[in-house]
């Protein structure tokens, strides 16, 4: 079917967050003169993924995670740093490192040409927003939702509800989420009872029992589906 909404998830689905990530622990760190060490890399994504899953699950605020990733890591791994401050520092150069996925600003600029678009992030205000200033990102959405300025987060079904009210919007069976995030995006968009499309780049294998309508591996696909 043709859809008339297109709702997308940002970190690694347009955006590479992964090397934003890295980038910007890297500046943050060399602050307070360490170097980036595959260890430290490690811990901090491992630290970080299950706080994003907590803060998922409703367990951890935003403004917790930002502190806590950094109170656990310094800990782990013995370092005397101030993790506010140290929170504070990698948000600054978060905002601003990284890239954009080859080919994401033209899948935007087509799909806008006959459907409605919405931007559906978890994430922090003043990062998100950075980010979109940065790469120019305003002109390809409609409605954006940020989850640390809206208050609501994926998957809860609340927040795809406000991203149609921003869109003037009733029909969910003409709205297809994107995203990567089987836990975010895809359970976010089965609970509120809209098609999903997961951006599936690295080809996983499907292992829990949240089915995306559609599975993809690359951006160019995405087009075929308006």
């Amino acid at each position: 079917m043709s859809y008339e909404v297109a709702l997308f998830d940002l970190d690694s689905t347009l955006f590479d967050s992964a090397l934003s990530e890295k980038l910007a622990l890297k500046a943050s760190f060399e602050r307070y003169a360490i170097s980036l060490t595959d260890e430290l890399l490690t811990q901090y994504k491992i630290i970080n993924t299950q706080l994003w899953l907590d803060f998922e699950q409703g367990t951890i605020s935003l403004d917790q995670l930002r502190v806590e990733r950094f109170s656990r890591l310094c800990q782990k791994l013995n370092l005397t740093i101030p993790p506010h401050k140290l929170a504070d520092l990698y948000e600054a150069n978060l905002g601003i490192s990284g890239k954009l996925y080859a080919g994401a600003t033209e899948l935007l600029a087509l799909i806008k040409q006959t459907a409605k678009t919405g931007l559906i992030t978890n994430g922090l205000e003043s990062v998100q927003k950075a980010r979109l200033r940065h790469f120019n990102l305003y002109q390809y959405f409609d409605a954006i939702l940020i989850s640390g300025e809206c208050g609501l987060a994926k998957p809860n079904p609340a927040i795809f509800q406000s991203s149609l009210d921003l869109l003037n919007h009733e029909h969910v069976d003409s709205v297809l989420m994107i995203g990567d995030s089987l836990s975010s995006d895809i359970a976010g968009a089965n609970n509120f009872g809209i098609d999903s499309c997961w951006y599936n780049p690295k080809r996983l294998k499907l292992q829990s029992n949240i089915s995306p309508t559609f599975t993809v591996y690359s951006l160019q696909e995405i087009a075929n589906l308006f």
